[in-house]
């Protein structure tokens, strides 16, 4: 049944797409604004009110002479003569300028006409005249940008304006506007970077919590190893599909091959305990045989015997796998285990195995005393087969405070130490360590004995050096002594 309200998926892409202008032009619109607001701040609060009070004193030397005029002759004013002479007492410097412009034309302070020519000065005097509150700023290419003022003179409007002019560039404030305009700018930079950053990272999540999933994937967890959909971008979503449905397809692999090696183990297991039997047998009642045959037959029962021990180890991981694995945690004595292991090592090697069993009282631990044997004897094993046939074994046992540590240690090929993190894992071996001529390895030993004391409440480490030797210790916890 077709869901009436379908899920709305969200385009990664689109998404980074749409923060990232929004964003931009947030800052653009905020730095308009910010701009615009600094230039109004600095025009009304500052310039206009800076040009006015500077315009005071050439101002009030003009108003004094319109003032101190006839009768007649303000009837008669104002004419370009009058201009100039009320601009002639008038000092200016650094490019500012005085003009007065009306009915009588325009005059302007000594040294105006070698800044700007007359047309220029009639229209800026047109424009500070025609600007609200008499002040504008204008900029060219020729003379960059000047401010003006214009103030009407007393007297009717045949006397006309005074207007002030002077350029901005010589301003300290002008400087101090750009420095503040650049600072804005700068901080809407880091801030947009930061939001970027932050929206990435929130659009990104989904890719790092995959990659996670992912990593903590292994061949025991491919039961619950599905990835969610729920909330997944678009673009990953057939990615996340095909994923589990590979998941699904790796889990039937894995349980088919879980239960063929059970079923194996099982089904070799029997067969191979007849012919090992028939083979002891002959073995025993064999008078007549020749040496060369009873040679052969022993190889014979060793090869079987191995087999046997192969397809236990493939039972136990496959047991494992299925949480079927049987492992106890009780309290029992640890010299029968010990003493046991090393009788069948003994029977199947012919390496000397020394030990210092005699020298210890009893000690009781928490473990499996069956499991125990089994590690014990998959060390030794180990260390027989990278060593040379007359090398010793040594099994030494180490009382400690809250745990025992039992060391098996020989003088063979050593392991590289970048390899002995990886002698653990199922069906691996070390590199750069060579199989004595006649053995073999399946790389299942060390993950079993890890496996086991792993289910016991122990651990398993080991220390190597290449061409001096190996040394395993197996560590359980100790029942503390009476």
């Amino acid at each position: 049944m077709p869901n009436p309200h379908p899920v709305q998926r969200w385009s990664l892409a689109r998404r980074f797409l749409l923060i990232s202008l929004t964003v931009v032009l947030t800052q653009s619109v905020a730095s308009l604004l910010i701009t615009r607001e600094l230039r109004q701040i600095f025009l009304q609060g500052f310039l206009e009110k800076k040009l006015e009070r500077q315009a005071i004193a050439p101002l009030k030397d003009v108003n004094d002479q319109v003032d101190q005029l006839t009768a007649e002759q303000a009837k008669r004013c104002c004419t370009m003569q009058d201009y100039q002479r009320f601009l002639k007492p008038l000092r200016l410097y650094d490019g500012k300028v005085g003009m007065i412009v009306g009915n009588g034309g325009l005059a302007s302070t000594r040294g105006s006409h070698v800044l700007f020519s007359q047309t220029h000065l009639h229209a800026l005097a047109d424009r500070a005249v025609a600007a609200p509150r008499g002040f504008a700023i204008v900029e060219n290419d020729e003379h960059e940008a000047v401010a003006l003022k214009a103030i009407k003179l007393p007297g009717g409007a045949a006397t006309g304006h005074f207007v002030y002019l002077r350029p901005l560039y010589s301003m300290p404030l002008i400087h101090a506007q750009m420095m503040i305009k650049l600072a804005s700018e700068l901080t809407l930079i880091l801030l947009t970077t930061t939001i970027l950053i932050i929206a990435a990272r929130r659009i990104f999540k989904p890719i790092r919590s995959i990659s996670q999933e992912l990593s903590e994937i292994e061949l025991n967890t491919l039961q619950a190893a599905t990835l969610s959909t729920a909330g997944a971008p678009v673009e990953l979503l057939p990615i996340l599909q095909e994923f589990n449905q590979m998941v699904e397809r790796l889990q039937l692999a894995a349980s088919n091959q879980k239960q063929f090696a059970s079923t194996i183990s099982h089904e070799f297991r029997t067969p191979l305990t007849v012919i090992s039997g028939f083979i002891q047998s002959v073995l025993h009642r064999g008078e007549s045989l020749a040496e060369q045959q009873r040679h052969a037959l022993g190889i014979a029962n060793q090869e079987v015997l191995r087999l046997n021990r192969m397809l236990s180890d493939l039972l136990d991981l496959s047991r494992a796998d299925n949480h079927q694995l049987s492992i106890r945690r009780e309290p029992f004595e640890l010299m029968p285990s010990l003493e046991h292991a090393l009788r069948l090592a003994r029977a199947a090697h012919t390496n000397p195995i020394r030990d210092n069993l005699m020298e210890l009282p009893a000690l009781e631990v928490i473990g499996d005393p069956d499991r125990l044997v089994q590690c014990i004897s998959n060390l030794i094993g180990n260390a027989v087969k990278y060593s040379s046939a007359d090398s010793p074994i040594s099994l030494e046992v180490r009382p400690e405070a809250k745990t025992v540590r039992l060391i098996v240690e020989d003088q063979g090929q050593g392991i590289p130490t970048d390899q002995l993190e990886r002698i653990f894992e199922r069906f691996t071996r070390a590199e750069g360590v060579s199989i004595p001529k006649g053995e073999s390895s399946s790389g299942l030993g060390l993950s079993i004995v890890k496996m086991l004391m792993e289910g016991m409440g122990g651990t398993v480490t080991v220390l190597s050096t290449v061409g001096e030797g190996s040394q395993f210790s197996l560590d359980l916890p100790l029942i503390d002594q009476p």
